[in-house]
């Protein structure tokens, strides 16, 4: 089935969405080329992190993680948290 989408104009930039029912990830960074022929092509350029220690798994620097952050990260959501 086809989905289509329309580009509007927001502040400087094009704006198009992305129906949620292709479950993209809220926050996902994408790559994107535009072609000759004007089609637009979209990669995921990385990950999204899923835990604290993955999102501080590239910073440079000492890191000790708080012990308090085990308890936050392992509570189940309980509205529309994205984690």
């Amino acid at each position: 089935m086809e989905k289509y989408v329309k580009a509007r104009k927001q502040g400087n930039s094009i704006v198009v969405t992305i129906p949620s029912n292709l479950a993209v990830t809220p926050g996902t960074k994408y790559r994107v080329e535009k072609r000759e022929n004007g089609d637009l092509i979209f990669k995921p350029s990385k990950q999204i992190a899923t835990s604290l220690d993955d999102l501080f798994r590239d910073w440079h620097g000492t890191y000790q993680r708080a012990d308090d952050l085990n308890d936050w990260e392992n509570t189940n959501p309980v509205g529309e948290e994205l984690w």
